[in-house]
């Protein structure tokens, strides 16, 4: 035995001086990019930097230097107590590394973020500063700066004045309850002077340009022949042409270019069922940057060629191109989290390494002004499920409400049929997540839903049997649908489809779980889940919501009635 432990001991002291002598043969250059590797890939800061500090000695000035720029970035990353080393590194960098240009340049433009004062060559430093604290949908700020385009409450497009606070309308035929109606995805022209927009009709979205002179709203496509959806997502800079989505009725989307003077279109790429690419214009007009899934790309529109510009196999986006054509905004979780990022641009090409911007940027870009000024919605929306002990004789409160879960922004409850059990939605972006909670151990379960997508108002379920939790989830390429969810195995499947444009779909199960009320046009239907048979229950105009009784004899349905909101 103890033979054979001294061989093992022999093996495994060899292989780990094999792999020493290794790692030590490594080029600086192919230490270096291991050194990117750990960081951008495995976010593995602290591995990082070790790799870095031995790559800045290197007699490779331009290794030496992209080494140093690194030590700078991981020092901003570990917080505020590091801001001195990394002022630090970014000093030598360019204090010692004059012949390095580019990387030079970086490190002056970090050196002036981190002091808060002007650059030298005159960009401004970065700070957030909130110019809005009002709900915001869709919508994107005006190039000169002056409004933001969003969709009101009562569903109508509208622009919020940045200067006044004021908000006013562009359309007016946008409706809460009864048939859809209602604007969503907006984008103002270069001009500021008009807003092309998505118009939900019925089920259907058209895409829209509407003047801030009070001009009616002019159709530019509307959903036909196939295609169900058009989402606006960027104005070339003459203001001659919008990049927008087509969604096509089996999923498909297309990346189209849409003539604003009279509606003609032409195809820039078939995206299949892919997440949308986003996009956005070089204020030339000769590219337009967006995702795929082998990172940022870039399409030169005289030629349609494509070609990669940033490599990220991260969940990544574009932000919006600098108004002077040197920059690219994107958005990358190369580090863990969802942070800004700017890559230099010249020629259509990237120019050195991307920089860190800002951990956590924010939840949605909404463009550049032409003065450069970033503009993001940040979602500050807190929920918490509460419980709460009632005596139900006289229905006074006997302990005051404590919330059910030490975690953040919970929202959607509902008690699994024996009350043991509470499920309820974590919303933590960019998805949600359902929770089920022992109310006997505080045991907590997460349930995911894959690809699918949870809807920040969606209603969630226990089915009758107290097997599973129901709730409607969005499915790139397939759409809307009521899923199921095991709570034991965590196994997510389809229960039925649901309409598009309805909005939050309430729904609720017959106590024998075989039917699902909810509301679909003409009203509240009945949906057997084993046949698939559908019977309206009641037409009553304004009907909302609909909740079955214990014995599944009657429904309480909700009715908006003259402004009102009425129980029958």
């Amino acid at each position: 035995m103890r033979n054979t432990l001294a061989v093992a001991t022999m093996l495994v002291a060899l292989l780990l001086s094999l792999t020493v002598v290794t790692t030590a043969q490594l080029s600086p250059q192919n230490k270096f990019q291991q050194a990117v590797d750990l960081l951008e890939t495995k976010g593995d800061v602290r591995a990082a930097m070790k790799l870095f500090e031995e790559t800045a000695k290197s007699a490779d000035r331009s290794v030496a230097a992209r080494s140093l720029f690194y030590l700078g970035a991981c020092r901003e990353k570990l917080g505020d107590a590091e801001a001195g080393e990394a002022r630090a590194a970014y000093e030598r960098v360019v204090r010692e590394f004059g012949d390095q240009a580019e990387i030079v340049a970086q490190a002056r433009m970090r050196l002036a973020a981190l002091a808060g004062t002007g650059g030298a060559s005159g960009n401004s430093t970065l700070a957030v500063r909130r110019v809005w604290a009002g709900a915001h949908v869709g919508g994107n700020v005006s190039p000169d700066g002056r409004f933001i385009s969003f969709t009101d409450m009562g569903s109508n497009l509208s622009i919020h004045d940045l200067a006044t606070g004021q908000n006013r309308q562009l359309t007016n035929e946008g409706r809460l309850n009864g048939p859809e109606e209602c604007g969503a995805y907006s984008v103002p022209s270069p001009d500021s002077k008009s807003v092309a927009y998505t118009w939900s009709n019925r089920g259907s979205h058209d895409l829209r340009v509407v003047g801030l002179d009070g001009s009616k709203p002019r159709v530019l496509w509307a959903a036909r022949d196939g295609v169900r959806g058009h989402v606006p997502l960027a104005w070339s800079p003459d203001g001659k042409h919008l990049l927008a989505e087509f969604v096509k009725a089996d999923g498909t989307h297309d990346m189209m270019l849409v003539a604003v003077a009279d509606g003609s279109t032409k195809l820039l790429k078939t995206t299949g069922k892919e997440l949308s690419p986003g996009g956005v214009f070089s204020p030339d007009g000769r590219y337009i940057a967006w995702s795929t899934m082998e990172g940022i790309s870039l399409v030169e529109l005289q030629t349609g060629t494509e070609s990669l510009l940033i490599p990220d196999r991260s969940n990544h986006s574009v932000l919006g191109w600098a108004p002077d054509g040197k920059h690219i905004l994107f958005s990358s979780e190369r580090s863990g989290s969802a942070d800004a990022w700017l890559v230099a641009m010249a020629g259509g090409k990237a120019q050195g390494e991307p920089i860190f911007v800002k951990k956590d940027w924010g939840s949605e870009p909404m463009g550049f002004t032409s003065s450069g000024a970033f503009h993001y919605s940040a979602n500050n929306n807190v929920w918490d499920v509460k419980i709460a002990e009632l005596d139900p004789a006289s229905g006074n409160v006997v302990s005051p409400p404590q919330s059910a879960s030490r975690r953040g922004n919970t929202r959607a409850p509902d008690w699994s049929p024996d009350g043991r059990f509470l499920a309820y939605v974590l919303v933590r972006e960019p998805n949600r997540t359902v929770i089920v909670r022992s109310v006997n151990t505080g045991e907590e379960r997460e349930l995911e839903v894959g690809e699918r997508t949870i809807g920040m108002g969606a209603r969630l379920r226990w089915t009758p049997d107290g097997k599973a939790v129901a709730i409607p989830a969005f499915e790139p390429g397939k759409g809307q649908s009521l899923v199921r969810i095991d709570v034991q195995t965590g196994r997510v499947t389809s229960l039925m489809p649901l309409p598009a444009g309805v909005g939050f779909q309430r729904f609720e199960f017959s106590p024998d779980g075989n039917t699902v009320f909810y509301v679909k046009k003409p009203g509240l239907v009945a949906h057997d889940l084993g046949s698939g048979q559908e019977t309206v229950v009641s037409d009553k105009p304004g009907l909302y919501a609909g909740m079955v009784s214990p014995d599944g004899q009657r429904l309480l349905i909700g009715v908006n009635e003259n402004g009102s909101e009425i129980l029958f």
